[in-house]
């Protein structure tokens, strides 16, 4: 016979075990029937108030709109692109999207997006959230205040050497059009690393991702460099907040 000290616990490791496995996400696609290009990923978790927490936020911040305010057969019309003869309307051509964590305690999934208005562009955005309870989290969570300042610093330091030997291999490439622009792309990238944009944060495995967008016009796209950087998770380990290192070193 279990005693009800054993019950007790046997009960309490299974609502643990319950509470954790429900945590992680399986997910359904919302397909566009005009554009096959067009997918979007419904995620799916026994935590309900968490799962309908990160899809209102995705949808909200693809289509200004949720499923439960617009229709799923609706939810890209008003972002894709249209062209025909009776109608013309920018929006998305392509969006796909990778998971790239998914455990008890971190979601992340990044998203490629192709959309077209007076030329065609092409991005990533990055999106991480605490599985637990949907919340998006933020870098400011994440690090200590000194950790924020370390990490801006250092994300300035880092691009400012990666913008040197790229503007060096710009002038080696074509001397004549570097030494034309070469004012603009001194001040262009001077300017656009003045912002760390440490905000910018994607939990991968084993790494974390700080991802900056283009400094330069698209007329200028040819003069961008890759600004994106990276650090493992021991590299920062020392400055995260409790709850950053809950997410990443926590059994």
């Amino acid at each position: 016979m279990i005693s009800l000290r054993n019950k007790s616990c046997f009960l309490f490791l299974f609502f643990l075990f319950a509470l954790t496995c429900s945590a992680q996400y399986r997910f359904r696609e919302i397909k566009c029937k005009q554009d096959k290009d067009l997918v979007f990923p419904v995620f799916i978790s026994d935590n309900k108030t968490a799962a309908k927490r990160v899809n209102d936020f995705l949808q909200m911040e693809f289509f200004e709109t949720t499923t439960s305010q617009t229709p799923e057969a609706k939810l890209f019309d008003k972002d894709r692109f249209i062209s025909n003869d009776t109608l013309s309307q920018t929006g998305y051509t392509s969006i796909s999207y990778r998971i790239e964590l998914n455990n008890p305690k971190l979601f992340s999934v990044i998203f490629e997006v192709e959309a077209m208005g007076a030329y065609p562009t092409y991005y990533q955005r990055y999106f991480n959230f605490n599985s637990r309870n949907g919340a998006v989290i933020s870098t400011d969570s994440f690090f200590t205040p000194e950790g924020i300042v370390f990490i801006r610093n250092v994300l300035i330091e880092k691009r400012r050497e990666v913008i040197r030997k790229s503007i060096e291999e710009l002038k080696a490439d074509d001397s004549s059009r570097f030494l034309e622009d070469s004012t603009f792309i001194f001040e262009t990238f001077e300017s656009c690393n003045e912002e760390s944009e440490e905000k910018n944060m994607f939990i991968e495995k084993e790494k974390i991702l700080f991802y900056k967008y283009n400094c330069f016009p698209h007329a200028w796209g040819p003069y961008e460099t890759d600004l994106d950087l990276e650090f493992s998770y021991k590299e920062l380990e020392k400055y995260l907040s409790d709850f950053g290192k809950r997410i990443l070193f926590t059994k």
